[in-house]
């Protein structure tokens, strides 16, 4: 499933570029299409988009916008509407209470700051707008560590697969 779905992804990264990673990004972020993660398809849209300096900023900014304004949306929807939100929406989010409890235990354990690093790792990377949300954690702040957490998840995506291309000879 994941292989089609990868695929599907790919080629619309092929027709729309950026715009398509930064979709992706939102769709991932907000809960809003949680089906398939940004490891996933990130490293393979850097492959197709990165090609210098220039399209290595574009990508990185892509994955930036997408990521910050999808968990906005979540953070916005968890911020606003508490643990309701959930029950009225879990089932489209996928987002089953084992899983909100375990980022909600990370976010107590790390603070706000998990929201900053938490960008850098599967399932909390997407996750970790809920409890913020829940938390009441301030917006500004919100946005900026999640900006920081996306910049550096997008830098580090770019810049391996980058590396990974001129090891091999190709880019």
């Amino acid at each position: 499933m994941f292989q089609n779905l990868g695929e599907a992804a790919l080629r619309l990264v092929e027709q729309y570029g950026y715009l398509a990673v930064a979709a992706f990004t939102f769709l991932e972020a907000s809960l809003l299409f949680p089906l398939l993660p940004s490891e996933v398809v990130v490293p393979g849209a850097a492959a197709l988009l990165i090609g210098g300096p220039a399209t290595f900023g574009l990508f990185v900014a892509s994955v930036v916008v997408g990521t910050t304004a999808g968990s906005l949306f979540a953070y916005h929807v968890f911020g606003e509407r508490g643990r309701s939100a959930l029950a009225d929406r879990g089932g489209r989010l996928r987002l089953s209470e084992d899983r909100l409890e375990r980022a909600t235990g990370w976010f107590r354990r790390w603070g706000e700051s998990s929201v900053l690093w938490g960008r850098l790792l599967p399932v909390l990377r997407s996750l970790v707008s809920v409890p913020a949300g829940l938390a009441g954690m301030a917006r500004w702040k919100f946005t900026l560590y999640s900006a920081t957490g996306a910049l550096a998840f997008g830098a580090l995506v770019a810049g391996a697969v980058e590396t990974g291309l001129n090891l091999v000879g190709i880019a």
